[in-house]
């Protein structure tokens, strides 16, 4: 654990806004931490972030959230993980309640559905432009686009269940790392 030269003001407020602006999931929630920490703060390694992320997409629950927690945990100890994580859920749990009010009392419901298709889009586009940005930084060498346009396909095409994509890859690319391990040793 390091000890962050952030103070606890600027630390809510970081997790806050990420929070806020995590739409898309982990990846969304990866990009703007490696952004804001790493990058702008340099309070954080990329490889410390991205054991973090590693080590989230094994554990059962919202990845993103074990991220945040195991970040906040990094910089500040188990009072940093709280308050990361506390910051990071509050304007989700906020639009969560203004959603569910607004759709069951207001819009009663099915009525609402048909209206949603332009906001559904526009997620679907923020997803697949964060998933882009993550590609961008982090894969480097052209058998790793190789493995994610194969991973692609196997979920899209052959609607491989994503954990099998994720352990096959994850399997592949440790066997692939040792045997250019051992070339290089002869």
């Amino acid at each position: 654990m390091s000890r962050s030269s952030i103070s606890w003001q600027e630390f809510a407020r970081i997790f806050l806004v990420t929070g806020a602006r995590s739409f898309g999931g982990w990846s969304a929630t990866a990009l703007l931490l490696e952004t804001e920490l790493v990058t702008k703060r340099k309070v954080l390694t990329r490889d410390q972030l991205h054991g973090a992320v590693a080590y989230a997409q094994i554990l059962p629950g919202a990845t993103q959230v074990a991220i945040v927690s195991n970040t906040g945990y990094r910089l500040r100890g188990m009072p940093g993980a709280l308050v990361a994580t506390g910051c990071y859920l509050l304007p989700a749990l906020s639009l969560i309640t203004l959603f569910a009010s607004l759709y069951f009392h207001v819009a009663q419901g099915a009525k609402l559905m048909p209206h949603m298709g332009g906001l559904i889009a526009a997620l679907g586009g923020v997803i697949v432009a964060n998933a882009y940005n993550i590609g961008k930084r982090h894969v480097s060498h052209p058998l790793l686009w190789l493995a994610v346009i194969a991973a692609l396909l196997a979920r899209l095409v052959l609607d491989v269940n994503a954990v099998i994509i994720i352990l096959s890859f994850g399997v592949a690319g440790l066997l692939y790392s040792f045997v250019a391990a051992k070339r290089k040793q002869a």
